[in-house]
């Protein structure tokens, strides 16, 4: 729906929202009813009883004779208990022309309440500037003018009902704001404390905080955590005995072969057991995957410095970029710089130019490609490249190739420091492109 592009994204917003939309739909409800029941029928009152009093004006007007001393009176009599002026001209039979400035439910609700106590011509004319209501009236014997006061026919208790209700429903929006603030906040935490845990940054000790079900989860993340963590170390002390174990008989193998005279089975011989160390080291390095490496704010272009020397000293045409302002990141510097000699080891094998360019994407990422102008890998074996012991070159060959761990080592070092490696085809040299993101 187009309506969820509008709607909050975060925990905070939308409960926020769900707060909110109900307690603004009441008031506009709330609003309505008293706009559109309370206020009318208050105005209609309020016009009835003034024209109430205006008939018994006219009653005693008629009464009277028309003689000054009595319409005198009559008006001392209206400005003391009516809080209204009174005018009188003789033997006049039109309504006055005066200027029109505003017409409205006042005027609407009087000139109605009037048809219905008069029987004579007349007119309502409200001046907004003075507050003031004209009626003029047409009688036997002249034209009679009566100036009602606006505050006999309006009450300001409307407007300070919407006021007291916009304030009181801002400080209870704010009340809720800061109560779910707080309730939010070790939601909050919980999910940056789980990401740099991800990601190996050190977060101290974790106290639970916040509500029992919110306590209940960070809980279950530590003990999580340390579960993964016994299960990794155990998994490496195993791998590293068997290694152990494994290395003894080969060193007792590589022994007798000494005694023994030289010749191609005893050189084939060699070369196996070569191999099968090489093996035991490649399985053992894909067991441990970065270590016991700490996490720390490191330099980048430090670490692309050092891996761009050795490229050279490898021999390859290298091509590296150097930031204007150096990037700082959380990173396992060894593990990292393991990482980054892989690739370049593959390109030593491959090819003869490598480039490496940094791409600052905004304030939370950066990616660092790494392009050569080799054979590359056809895309439908890039997905397959980063699983274990598949090698991009297709015989078993030590002397050609690794055992197929070195992209899944590298790979699981990159998803450690919560970044992303992405194998693709290098536009300008045609070789292998090597994205990797990572977290600034």
């Amino acid at each position: 729906m187009m309506i969820k592009q509008f709607l909050p994204k975060g925990l905070f917003g939308r409960t926020f929202l769900i707060v909110m939309v109900p307690v603004f739909l009441l008031q506009m409800a709330v609003s309505f009813v008293f706009f559109d029941r309370h206020w009318s029928k208050m105005t209609e009152r309020l016009a009835y009883a003034v024209s109430g009093e205006i008939s018994a004006i006219i009653d005693e007007v008629q009464r009277s004779g028309n003689s000054d001393e009595e319409m005198k009176n009559i008006n001392r009599l209206v400005l003391n208990h009516l809080d209204m002026q009174m005018m009188f001209v003789n033997d006049v039979v039109t309504l006055p022309t005066r200027p029109t400035v505003y017409k409205g439910n006042i005027a609407y609700d009087l000139r109605r309440a009037l048809n219905q106590r008069i029987s004579k011509k007349f007119q309502v004319i409200v001046f907004e500037e003075n507050k003031q209501i004209f009626v003029d009236i047409i009688l036997s014997s002249g034209l009679l003018t009566i100036i009602v006061p606006e505050g006999r026919l309006f009450s300001s208790s409307s407007y300070i009902f919407i006021l007291w209700m916009i304030g009181l429903s801002l400080l209870l929006f704010t009340i809720a704001m800061i109560f779910m603030r707080n309730q939010i906040r070790p939601i909050y935490r919980l999910g940056l404390i789980a990401e740099r845990l991800g990601r190996g940054i050190p977060v101290g000790k974790i106290r639970p905080s916040g509500a029992s079900e919110v306590r209940q989860a960070a809980e279950a993340f530590i003990q999580m955590q340390s579960r993964i963590k016994t299960f990794i170390s155990q998994r490496t002390t195993m791998l590293a005995g068997v290694s152990h174990d494994l290395r003894t008989p080969l060193t007792r193998m590589k022994l007798q072969l000494e005694l023994l005279d030289d010749g191609p089975d005893v050189a084939a011989l060699r070369d196996d057991i070569k191999d099968m160390e090489a093996m035991i080291e490649g399985y053992l390095s894909f067991a441990k995957g970065d270590g016991d490496e700490e996490m720390e704010r490191c330099s980048l272009q430090a670490i692309l410095d050092k891996v761009a020397d050795d490229a050279r000293r490898m021999g390859l045409n290298i091509h590296d970029q150097h930031m204007d302002d150096d990037i700082t990141i959380w990173a396992k510097p060894t593990a990292l710089t393991r990482v980054f000699a892989n690739f370049i080891s593959n390109a030593n094998r491959h090819a003869d130019t490598l480039r490496i360019q940094v791409i600052k994407n905004d304030n939370e990422n950066v990616t660092i490609i790494f392009e050569d102008n080799g054979d590359g890998i056809a895309e439908a074996r890039r997905e397959d490249m980063l699983k274990p012991f598949i090698r991009g070159e297709e015989s078993r060959n030590q002397k050609t190739g690794g055992v197929g761990l070195g992209l899944t080592i590298a790979n699981d070092i990159i998803l450690s420091h919560g970044g992303d490696l992405m194998l693709g085809t290098s536009d300008d040299l045609g070789g292998l492109s090597v994205a990797v993101k990572l977290p600034v």
